[in-house]
């Protein structure tokens, strides 16, 4: 079928869906861009709580102290005078950063 042209209703139909999956694919990007956007917004306010962790609870009342600690530790045992616990999810993997890795020199290929 070398050299066969489409109609001009079948040039229509593919038009209208071609059309119809442009938008399909923004709508879905709006949507994505949006998500980025919030969880970057959460994410910058959980890192914000937590840098005023140790200030929060000293003025926090017992029920409040009971939440925070809820909210970051799992598995509390006190064997004698030492407490062990475990770090919740994110705050397991923050702790755990070597933020000074990130700022350390390394050699950058773009200085030859």
């Amino acid at each position: 079928m070398i050299g066969r042209r489409i109609t001009p209703d079948e040039y229509d139909k593919k038009a209208i869906e071609l059309k119809q999956r442009q938008y399909e694919l923004t709508d879905r990007l709006k949507r994505i861009t949006e998500a980025d956007e919030s969880y970057s917004i959460t994410l910058i306010s959980l890192l914000n709580i937590c840098s005023k962790a140790p200030e929060l609870f000293e003025s926090s009342k017992v029920e409040q102290k009971r939440q925070l600690i809820n909210f970051l530790l799992s598995n509390l045992k006190l064997r004698g005078k030492k407490l062990e616990f475990k770090l919740k999810k994110p705050f397991d993997v923050l702790v755990n950063l070597d933020y000074r890795s990130n700022w350390l020199e390394r050699e950058d290929s773009n200085f030859y």
